[in-house]
């Protein structure tokens, strides 16, 4: 759940905030946006498993990226995935660095299509930038933001690769998510049966999220 939470919250607030800053760009015509748009969706186009071997590499306590970087700074080296204080966190990281642009992509795309005249007519009416941004688009985006929540939920209750690649659940058991006890109990314990429940266990969970958006995306539409 602290993943599940993590991931997709960091997700969600990181692609809204960048969809208004391409948004704004795109408005006032600045240059390098749109290449910059298509740079920042090329992690969505890198299948998970080759993203967590980049990770696993990235994350590497002699030779990694962010650890050069420390050095590089003065700072000390971070046992990243060795430590049980930021194992977590750091698939977290590895997951958000992923899959934000997939929330960019869709909330930018939602904020384009929002009726022009309604935020022109709050304008008119004296109303600030961020009373429209809260006030009037947030309300217009809800059906979006939920979708793309709910997709990324069901993804991040059923992701592996990043801990099978990067940490396989460890140290001891401070990044095993559920799914990854499930595939453990399985095909590593041999106890095929625990196994099976515990997948049904993650399928009700999922479904659980499901049917509780699905609820809210029907009380909006109900509600407009």
């Amino acid at each position: 759940m602290i993943y599940t939470a993590l991931a997709v919250g960091i997700e969600l607030f990181a692609g809204y905030a960048l969809a208004i800053v391409f948004r704004t760009a795109i408005r006032r015509r600045l240059r390098g946006f749109p290449l910059m748009r298509v740079i920042l969706c090329v992690p969505l186009f890198i299948a998970p498993l080759i993203w967590a071997f980049y990770f696993r590499s990235i994350y590497s306590p002699n030779f990694g990226a962010f650890n050069s970087l420390l050095e590089w700074l003065g700072l000390p080296a971070i046992p990243w995935v060795n430590d049980p204080k930021f194992a977590l966190y750091s698939l977290v990281v590895a997951d958000a660095w992923q899959w934000t642009p997939f929330m960019f992509a869709i909330i930018l795309a939602g904020m384009q299509t929002l009726p022009g005249e309604v935020v022109e007519a709050a304008k008119v009416d004296g109303a600030s930038a961020f009373q429209i941004l809260y006030l009037i688009e947030l309300p217009l985006l809800k059906p979006i933001l939920l979708v793309a929540v709910l997709l990324r939920l069901i993804d991040a209750l059923k992701n592996i690769d990043l801990v099978i690649v990067i940490t396989q659940g460890g140290p001891g058991t401070s990044t095993e998510i559920l799914n990854y006890y499930a595939y453990r109990t399985s095909f590593l314990d041999f106890q095929v049966g625990k196994g099976s429940a515990l997948a049904l266990i993650v399928f009700a969970v999922i479904m659980a999220l499901v049917l509780i958006l699905l609820g809210a995306l029907r009380k909006k539409a109900t509600a407009s």
